[in-house]
């Protein structure tokens, strides 16, 4: 019997796509597995990229500001200053470039059997996660090294490390948030990834990771504030060590427009990919 089977989602919508997401979390681990052997496959190094690309970058940097430049850290060692804002930075930026290339790099999956390609985006950002572990582990380290070298507790112990915790996963939300838009426009050409990489090391030099809000002047701080991963960064530290200041209102408000902008991005990626999909 010839025939052709075809396996489409029962209803359209936000809430669906959702319930089958879960139902096919499965395959969360499988697209996170071809994310890192595509990137590095062919290489000479191969694995141990995914140590030099993060460390290199944040080395050079702590010479140079902290060292070289003497760049204030609120009274924190600088290299534990800057590690805390790039944490939570590098969670947002590598998160949003995997996104982005979600469908890119899983055109073969499309086929003729149906899956919830809103999964693909979350899968693909597998590397940022082990870049974040990695990142977290050298902070662990730089923490212990820290408190016994200077004789100081400087990790807070209390309500704050929670409000970390927060600010991390908003981060990673808003990453996702962005990259339902993202993916689909990259799948179309790829001058998103070119735009998205220049657009990304502006954003970064407006976010305070590399130096303090304190150290920028009052009358454009308001400014900085308006940058929503300013406020998650100051969170960040400011939960972690107490340094900075909280802007309670500010990061309320923050959490509020992410979550509008995960449901607008997902609404508009299940109402985009299948079309972007059938002109491929």
């Amino acid at each position: 019997m010839n025939g052709r089977w075809e396996v489409s989602p029962q209803s359209p919508g936000v809430a669906a796509t959702i319930g089958e997401v879960w139902q096919h979390r499965g395959l969360l681990r499988f697209v996170g597995d071809r994310a890192l052997r595509k990137t590095y496959r062919r290489t000479v190094l191969g694995w141990l990229w995914l140590f030099i690309n993060p460390l290199f970058p944040l080395a050079l940097r702590a010479l140079v500001f902290g060292a070289l430049l003497g760049v204030g850290s609120d009274g924190l060692p600088y290299f534990l200053f800057l590690l805390a804002g790039t944490v939570v930075w590098e969670v947002f930026s590598t998160s949003v470039m995997w996104g982005t290339r979600s469908l890119e790099m899983n055109r073969d999956l499309y086929g003729q059997v149906y899956h919830p390609r809103a999964i693909l985006p979350f899968g693909n950002m597998t590397p940022s996660m082990l870049n974040l572990a990695l990142k977290i582990g050298i902070f662990a380290l730089a923490l212990a090294y820290y408190t016994v070298r200077d004789d100081r507790v400087y990790l807070r112990g209390d309500w704050g490390l929670l409000l970390a915790v927060g600010a991390l996963l908003l981060a990673f939300l808003f990453a996702l948030a962005l990259s339902f838009f993202t993916s689909i426009w990259g799948e179309k050409t790829r001058d998103m990834r070119f735009a998205l990489g220049g657009f990304m090391g502006v954003w970064y030099l407006l976010t305070p990771v590399m130096y303090p809000l304190s150290q920028v002047p009052a009358e454009y701080q308001g400014w900085m504030l308006l940058n929503p991963l300013a406020i998650i960064v100051e969170t960040f530290k400011w939960g972690l060590f107490g340094v900075g200041a909280f802007y309670g209102d500010a990061f309320a408000g923050t959490a509020l427009g992410v979550l509008l902008l995960l449901l607008g991005g997902l609404t508009y990626f299940t109402r985009r990919e299948a079309r972007v999909v059938a002109e491929r």
